[in-house]
């Protein structure tokens, strides 16, 4: 081809509507070379950690790896250096279906229990994720891109078939029981992928499927468990509607009772206010009796002793009288006792009592009538 015809091409490619490819073809393969390991210039996404190699081993080109957390682009010197990224965002393994599909999705998990009998799960997930902090010691040991992802494959069917087995199918069957056994089964899971800068975060409680025969049990025993529960719900109603009503009597029958007691409290008070009302009455009687019975004994003894005085002397008036009677001999003295004596008889009966010689006794005998 002359000079001629190859200036005629370079008119063409210049001026045709293929001239502005080429501009664009450079521009993506500079983006490419930048973005690469070859340009010194790496992009951390968010999701991602970068671990940073020294290929020299010299402390002056800094530590042999360093963990960069940072998101956006880092620098470094190829061929010094070396860059590789690790993803951390969490990640989830999916048991389910009859095949293994890939990492992140297996088959289902199938698992026989103590008691001989199998179950399986139709769909089982686990969540875990790579530990920031040790993105060194994961692509040191399991190494780059998703080689993190084959230890959780390995171990979780071992694990999760020790958890559920050791239980009975009547255990799994309870929701609490196969909740402790995931719980058990993620603690195992830690000890053993920890090491390796692997979490496992969580692994939700999934439902067992059993036989259509044990199925069918299963629903038997909770259908009579929650009627037992049901009947255990009543009694204990009526056990509080008893309790209740006890309650409510006792306390009625209380209030009637403190009610009677006031009553005869009252009452009893009343007995003794009268009681104390009527002692005072007696006392204030008798104490008004013995001042009267004493007014009238020493009334009495004044008069008794006035009397004495006055009959004394009259009776020893009488006496002189008598004696001057006497004095004068036994005929005056016979008739005045004749006189005075005699004068006061209706009726005067005498009776000898000795004989003639001696002194006469004279008798005063009522008048019969």
């Amino acid at each position: 081809m002359d000079s001629s015809a190859l200036k005629k091409l370079g008119d063409h490619f210049k001026g045709g509507k293929v001239g502005w490819i080429l501009p664009i073809v450079a521009l993506i393969l500079l983006l490419v070379w930048l973005f690469s390991d070859a340009s010194g210039v790496v992009e951390i996404e968010p999701g991602e950690v970068a671990v940073l190699y020294n290929n020299t081993g010299l402390g002056v080109f800094g530590e042999p790896a360093r963990v960069i957390n940072e998101q956006g682009a880092i620098t470094f010197l190829p061929g010094l250096n070396r860059v590789e990224k690790l993803e951390i965002r969490p990640q989830i393994l999916v048991m389910e279906g009859e095949q293994h599909v890939d990492v992140d999705h297996t088959r289902k998990l199938t698992v026989r229990a103590n008691d001989g009998s199998n179950f399986y799960f139709d769909k089982l997930e686990i969540h875990y994720q790579v530990v920031p902090g040790s993105a060194i010691d994961v692509l040191g040991r399991l190494g780059p891109d998703d080689s993190y992802k084959l230890p959780i494959l390995v171990h979780s069917r071992e694990v999760l078939r020790d958890a559920f087995g050791q239980h009975s199918f009547l255990e799994v069957a309870n929701p609490a029981t196969y909740g402790q056994a995931t719980s058990a089964a993620k603690e195992a899971l830690n000890e053993r992928l920890r090491p390796l800068g692997i979490e496992v975060t969580n692994i939700p409680p999934p439902k067992p499927t059993f036989d259509e025969r044990v199925e069918h049990a299963i629903e038997e025993r909770q259908n009579a468990e929650q009627e037992v529960e049901v009947q255990a719900e009543k009694r204990q109603k009526l056990e509080q509607e008893k309790g209740r009503k006890l309650q409510h009597v006792e306390q009625t029958k209380n209030q009637e009772y403190q009610q009677l007691i006031s009553e005869l409290e009252a009452k009893k008070q009343q007995a003794a206010n009268k009681l104390i009302a009527v002692k005072r009455e007696a006392d204030l009687y008798k104490i008004e009796r013995d001042a009267e019975a004493n007014a009238y004994r020493d009334e009495k003894v004044t008069r008794a002793k006035a009397n004495e005085t006055a009959y004394r002397r009259e009776a020893e008036g009488l006496a002189a009288k008598i004696n001057a009677v006497g004095e004068q001999g036994p005929d005056v003295l016979n008739r005045v006792i004749a006189e005075k004596v005699f004068a006061q008889l209706g009726k005067l009966v005498a009776t000898p009592v000795s004989n003639p010689s001696s002194p006469i006794d004279i008798r005063y005998l009522e008048d019969k009538r």
